[in-house]
């Protein structure tokens, strides 16, 4: 077993940095669920009471816009996190003191995989079908 690593107050420093901007991505994530959950269920409730198929269909493009804005944080979130993972690293190339160019720095994420992930597709996929469902017994 080595020795657990060592870091100058610089690293730790530049680590707390890039700690704060996963965290916002992480919270601004779950804002955009929330309000994705919140404002496709109101369309749908709307659509239900006077069956308008034109409601719905808001409510899906609504979903579908949502499900891209939090992939985009999501993918944004995970490159973050791999270049926290390489400043952290002392085995991997030196990345700059105090760099937060994740597009430079850190791994590609490609954008489908992260809006194909689990995660996502458990919130916006059931929510897209929820919603084309709707749109389809109300047209």
């Amino acid at each position: 077993m080595t020795a657990p690593a060592h870091f100058c107050p610089e690293e730790v420093k530049h680590l707390e940095f890039l700690q704060a901007v996963i965290a916002r991505h992480a919270n601004t994530s779950f804002v955009v669920k929330s309000w994705a959950m919140t404002v496709s269920g109101a369309f749908i409730a709307v659509a239900t009471r006077g069956p308008s198929w034109k409601t719905a269909v808001v409510a899906l493009g609504l979903a579908a816009g949502f499900w891209l804005l939090d992939s985009y944080y999501l993918g944004q979130e995970r490159k973050f996190r791999t270049l926290y993972e390489k400043v952290a690293d002392r085995r991997t190339p030196q990345v700059p003191p105090f760099t937060m160019d994740a597009e430079q720095h850190g791994d590609r994420v490609p954008w489908r995989d992260v809006a194909l992930s689990r995660t996502m597709l458990l919130s916006y996929g059931v929510l897209v079908a929820i919603d084309t469902m709707t749109v389809l017994f109300l047209a």
